[in-house]
C-alpha cells in the first residue's frame, strides 16, 4: 500500500494579506483627490492674493533701480522670487496669482451664464418640442457654425473696446465684460443641445408621465421632475466646458482681445513673454503654461469623474 501525499495549500504570509487588502489602482481616485486639492489651493491663492504677504509684498511693476536690477536678473527662480522675473523685472509668481483671479473669474462667469441660458433654452426645446424645438435648434446651429474669431472681433473689438462699464451695482472693465460675453455665446449652443437631448429622454419617463396625468403644470414638471435629473449632466459638461473656456481665453489673449494690463490673464502673460524664449526669459512663459495646463487637466478629471459617477453616456448627449 503506497503512501498518498496530499498537497495542502500553504497559508499566505502577512505581506500577501496586506497586498490583497489594497484596493485596485482604479479605485484609489488619486486623480480626483489631486485635482480637487490643486483647485482648492489655487482658488485660495487667487481669492486672498491681496492679503497674502508673500504675494502682496512684490510689486507688480517695479520702478527705477529695482526694475533695472531685476530686468538684468532675467528669470531664474530663486528663494526670493519663486517663479523668477520677466524682462521688466516683474515677479512671475505674483503676476501668475493675480492672473489666476482674472482667468478663473472669466471662466466661471462664462460657464455659469451659459448654464443658465443654455439650460433654460435646452429644457424648453426638449420638453415642448414643436416649433419651440425647430426655432431653437436653428439658433443653436447658427451659433455653432459662427466662427469664434469673427464673433470675438465683432463683440470685443466693436462694442467693448476699452473704458469702464457701469452695471448699476458695480463697474467693470469693458474688455473684461466683452470676453465673458463672447465665451458665453460660444458655450450656450453646446450646453443647450446636451440639455435638450437629456430632456427629450426624461420627458418620456414614468414619473413625468404620471405627474402630467395628475394635472401638474408644465413648469412644475420642468422644475420638480426634470431639472433635478438634468443637473448631473449639466455639472459634468460645465466642468469640461470650463476647461475649454480657459484655453479659449488664452487664444483670445494671443489675438489681443482679452484683458489687458495691469492685471492680465495667463493667456496674456504667455503671449507677452513668448518673445523672450530665445533670450533666457523662458520662465515667464513656463509657469503660466504649467498653471493653465494643470487647471485645465483638473477640471477635465472632475468632469469625467462626475460623468462616470452618474453614468452619463456620450451616446445620450
Amino acid at each position: 500500500m503506497s503512501d498518498t501525499v496530499i498537497d495542502t495549500p500553504s497559508q499566505p504570509n502577512i505581506m500577501t494579506k496586506i497586498v490583497r487588502r489594497i484596493p485596485p489602482l482604479r479605485k484609489w481616485k488619486f486623480g480626483l483627490v489631486l485635482s480637487v486639492s490643486y483647485l482648492a489651493v489655487l482658488t485660495f491663492f487667487a481669492v486672498f492674493a491681496n492679503v497674502l504677504p508673500f504675494v502682496r509684498r512684490y510689486n507688480i511693476l517695479p520702478k527705477g533701480a529695482e526694475a533695472r536690477r531685476l530686468a538684468s536678473y532675467r528669470g531664474k527662480p530663486s528663494s526670493e522670487y519663486w517663479f523668477g522675473n520677466d524682462k521688466l523685472g516683474r515677479d512671475t509668481f505674483a503676476r501668475s496669482i493675480y492672473a489666476a483671479q482674472k482667468t478663473l473669474t472669466i471662466g466661471l462667469a462664462s460657464i455659469v451664464a451659459a448654464l443658465v441660458i443654455g439650460g433654460l433654452l435646452g429644457m424648453l426645446a426638449g420638453y415642448y418640442r414643436g416649433w419651440y424645438d425647430r426655432v431653437l435648434s436653428v439658433i443653436f446651429d447658427v451659433l455653432l457654425a459662427f466662427p469664434a474669431i469673427v464673433l470675438a472681433l465683432i463683440v470685443v473689438g466693436r462694442f467693448f473696446q476699452g473704458g469702464r462699464l457701469n452695471l448699476g451695482l458695480f463697474e467693470m472693465d469693458k474688455r473684461f465684460f466683452g470676453v465673458i460675453v463672447v465665451l458665453t455665446m460660444l458655450s450656450i449652443a453646446p450646453l443647450a443641445r446636451i440639455v435638450r437631448a437629456q430632456t427629450l429622454s426624461l420627458a418620456q419617463r414614468e414619473y413625468v408621465l404620471a405627474a402630467r396625468g395628475l394635472g401638474a403644470s408644465s413648469w412644475r414638471i420642468l422644475v420638480r421632475e426634470i431639472l433635478p435629473n438634468l443637473l448631473p449632466a449639466m455639472f459634468s459638461v460645465a466642468f469640461t466646458g470650463l476647461a475649454v473656456l480657459l484655453v479659449a481665453e488664452g487664444g483670445l489673449a494671443f489675438l489681443g482681445f482679452s484683458v489687458q494690463l495691469p492685471f492680465p490673464t495667463w493667456g496674456f502673460m504667455i503671449n507677452e513673454a513668448r518673445s523672450d524664449l530665445t533670450k533666457g526669459g523662458g520662465w515667464a512663459v513656463f509657469f503660466p503654461c504649467v498653471l493653465l495646463f494643470l487647471t485645465v487637466l483638473a477640471f477635465n478629471v472632475i468632469g469625467d469623474r462626475v460623468a462616470r459617477r452618474f453614468d452619463i453616456r456620450e451616446a445620450t448627449l
